[in-house]
């Protein structure tokens, strides 16, 4: 974290010792693309789709991952409170990564809020990083279940990974045809 961090100091430092604007970055997204952003587009519902859009639509897509990436969010604050009410759970070492993953995710909405979350897509890796980091450390708290629950987890894994990796394929397909991937 203090790496990253560290990371997005140098390169502020770097725009204002070179340019004399630390803000550089967001200047360029101002005159570039006429992006303003919104901060309280994650408290709007007019931000969210609920359609699932089609395959070959990526605009439609990346408008859908920030409704996914809520809905997220909202699962594991259910999963959390359920784990911690039944029992003692360790979620205070997750809730740094929770907090992170949400600051992440606000950021990226407040961006692209303005472009009706063209781009959202790209931006939700990071967070979803995250989460799954947090996933893991939730799961290794409970002790080994069933060999049948473990193979159907296997199994869902392994299916979900197919799918993820095929809709990948799809749009570096189009990518690589010219075609805009959000």
């Amino acid at each position: 974290m203090i790496v990253a961090m560290l990371g997005a100091f140098v390169f502020f430092l770097y725009c204002q010792l070179r340019w004399g604007r630390w803000d550089l970055y967001m200047l360029t997204q101002l005159a570039g693309w006429g992006i303003i952003p919104d901060y309280l587009a994650v408290f709007k519902p007019s931000s969210y789709r609920w359609v699932i859009p089609p395959l070959n639509d990526p605009r439609q897509m990346s408008q859908m991952s920030m409704t996914l990436g809520a809905l997220v969010f909202v699962g594991i604050a259910v999963c959390e409170i359920a784990a911690a009410v039944r029992r003692h759970t360790h979620w205070r070492v997750r809730a740094g990564i929770y907090f992170c993953a949400a600051i992440v995710y606000y950021i990226a909405v407040t961006g692209v809020a303005g472009v009706e979350m063209e781009s959202m897509m790209r931006y939700q890796f990071c967070a979803h990083a995250l989460i799954v980091l947090a996933l893991l450390h939730f799961l290794s708290q409970f002790s080994a279940p069933p060999v049948w629950l473990r193979v159907f987890g296997m199994a869902a894994v392994a299916l979900g990974s197919v799918a993820g990796l095929s809709v990948q394929g799809w749009y570096v397909w189009n990518f690589t045809r010219g075609n805009w991937v959000a």
